[in-house]
């Protein structure tokens, strides 16, 4: 069972832009400077950063660039590959409180 070596590893991200409430998003600064973090560190053996996308934070307005992000995602898959594929968003929640 183990001979057939690990999988390969596609990871794509997601973050919101900022929005009322909350002046810096630190979900679009991190995704935004990914890419280029990655490229100076690297990642392990078999992991890819796909796309880095900071989506509009309103339902609707957010709604068609994530669906064209998870349809070039999923279109971008050799099925027969022994790649998984993982989507990961990053948010905010405007009304929590930060504890001391």
């Amino acid at each position: 069972m183990g001979s057939e070596g690990p999988k390969n590893v596609m990871i794509h991200v997601t973050g919101f832009k900022k929005f009322r409430g909350v002046s810096e998003n630190p979900t679009e600064t991190i995704v935004s400077k990914l890419k280029d973090y990655v490229s100076r560190t690297g990642l392990p053996a078999g992991v890819t950063l796909g796309s880095c996308t900071v989506l509009e934070t309103a339902g609707e307005g957010a709604f068609p660039s994530l669906c064209k992000i998870l349809e070039a995602g999923v279109s971008n898959v050799d099925i027969s590959s022994r790649e998984s594929v993982i989507w990961l968003h990053l948010g905010v929640n405007s009304g929590t409180k930060i504890c001391n």
